[in-house]
């Protein structure tokens, strides 16, 4: 009976994970970049996808024109991240903007995961594979925030590990166009699946031209046909699958003005991990000696796409972190994962994983910075007018107002219906819109007509902007009526006091 009751004893009892020391450091640096993105402000495109989310459950309709500006009222708008928005509208229903912030760094880490393995299906030293990942880390953690574009990485590195995972006779491309369908209406970097599937296609042919592979081209022809029909499963079939190439067109506002679509600034530190990935990329060889070509085709299209835009960066810290790993694997003896050699597993390993776990959710939870709360914060420290927004509502619930592009977004979850001038969807605004803001930001010469023009009679802006500066000193025409701790707001003089 004993000897029962002590078999009983080991079936239910729950051993502590041994935990080697490779997938310790990747375990602890996921931790650490998952623990950074919580203390990332808000970013300022969540304001207005938490309200398209809101309107869209409202209405049970997807927006077709848009609903938020005065100044592109009625005019055509695709809403093509409409999902998205429905996803954060009802995570935030359910679990405060906390549960956003948390959902968005697991989906951000699990694309570099996702990235990761496909890293060591080439055979690389896992202690190898982790110093790429945290590299790719430090790349991409930065962009962590709670926007659309994080399911565009996962769904990236998804498409690659298929791709590869294909090559070497394992991969699934069944799986590409059902993913596409999810991926099309998620974000606009659905562009990036299709490229990505193409460049597969490319790379077959000319393997077949210069070394006579006998890779079958058909199931791969057939998955980037139904990639491109996935496209269609949308509210808005033709326009979104044009939408993606309106950036390419020469004079594009938002490639011109917006940061994010800027090229990093290399006297930057933080781009201080992409010039050296680059130079590394360099050094070891982006083709080798592989009969293989789609790998290097990847490499160098999102190599050039993150020297183009900063938002690409993230994309092109995963290819690096597959690409780096490959070549390594094939140039370096020591690069290569050896099978026999015995890992080192501890119990103490899995101790010091819940350890740093429990440390970071007590620091965070008594950081004075951290997002994971109910609410983002707006309470100036973070950048948003939450006190000049409660003014407008108090005493300018009407009026029509120029604001600060970054706040555009905050305003319009804040204050509507009231309407705004500008906000971060300068697709739907166009480039002569977009000109319009920065020739007021900017104080041209035309600055004051296109104010009258569009008959602004408030402006809330940056409280140490020039232009801030410049209308205090107009005194005949304009009047600032609050300062907050971060902005400041401006009334015509004709404008009825509160």
């Amino acid at each position: 009976m004993e000897a029962t009751a002590t078999h009983s004893r080991r079936l239910v009892a729950v051993p502590f994970p041994e935990i080697d020391a490779p997938r310790l450091c990747l375990v602890l640096f996921s931790i650490a970049f998952f623990a950074f993105s919580l203390i990332h402000p808000t970013d300022p495109d969540y304001w207005w996808h938490l309200r398209t989310g809101e309107l869209i459950v409202e209405t049970k309709a997807v927006p077709q024109t848009d609903p938020f500006s005065f100044t592109a009222e009625g005019e055509p708008w695709i809403a093509h991240e409409w999902l998205s928005e429905l996803v954060i509208y009802g995570v935030e229903s359910a679990g405060g903007y906390a549960a956003n912030v948390l959902l968005f760094s697991a989906i951000a880490l699990a694309a570099l995961l996702v990235a990761y393995r496909t890293a060591i299906g080439f055979g690389v030293s896992r202690w190898l594979a982790v110093l790429f990942f945290v590299w790719a880390g430090f790349m991409s953690s930065p962009y962590w925030v709670v926007r659309p574009q994080a399911f565009t990485w996962l769904f990236f590195a998804l498409f690659v590990a298929v791709c590869v995972g294909h090559s070497s006779g394992k991969g699934r491309l069944w799986a590409l166009p059902v993913l596409m369908v999810l991926w099309a209406n998620l974000h606009g970097g659905y562009v990036f699946g299709l490229g990505v599937v193409g460049l597969y296609t490319l790379a077959l042919i000319g393997e077949r031209l210069l070394w006579h592979s006998q890779t079958e081209l058909k199931p791969v022809l057939l998955a980037l046909a139904g990639c491109f029909a996935a496209t269609l499963i949308s509210p808005n079939p033709v326009e979104l699958l044009l939408y993606p190439f309106e950036y390419l067109r020469p004079g594009n506002a938002s490639m011109a003005l917006i940061s994010e679509w800027q090229s990093p600034d290399f006297h930057s530190p933080l781009f201080v991990p992409l010039a050296v990935a680059l130079v590394t990329l360099i050094g070891i060889g982006v083709f080798g000696g592989r009969k293989e070509l789609f790998l290097p085709l990847l490499t160098l299209c999102f190599a050039f796409f993150a020297l183009q835009s900063l938002r690409n960066q993230p994309l092109f810290a995963m290819v690096f972190l597959i690409m780096a790993s490959a070549r390594c694997v094939e140039r370096f003896d020591w690069a290569r994962l050896r099978p026999s050699a015995a890992e080192v597993r501890s119990v103490i390993n899995g101790a010091l994983i819940v350890a740093v776990a429990i440390a970071v959710v007590v620091v965070m939870a008594r950081s004075g910075v951290h997002q994971v709360t109910r609410e983002a914060r707006t309470d100036g420290v973070l950048g948003y007018p939450s006190e000049g927004v409660a003014f407008i509502q108090t005493h300018y619930p009407e009026a029509r107002l120029f604001n600060d592009y970054g706040w555009g977004g905050y305003l319009i979850q804040e204050l509507y219906p009231q309407k705004v001038f500008i906000d971060g969807r300068a697709d739907v605004y166009g480039d002569t819109l977009m000109q319009r803001y920065q020739d007021v930001m900017g104080l041209h010469r035309n600055w004051r007509l296109i104010l009258e023009q569009h008959g602004i009679d408030l402006i809330i802006i940056e409280a140490n902007s020039a232009l801030a500066e410049r209308l205090d000193a107009e005194t005949g025409a304009w009047r600032r009526v609050f300062t907050g701790p971060v902005e400041a707001i401006f009334v015509r003089t004709a404008v009825a006091s509160p």
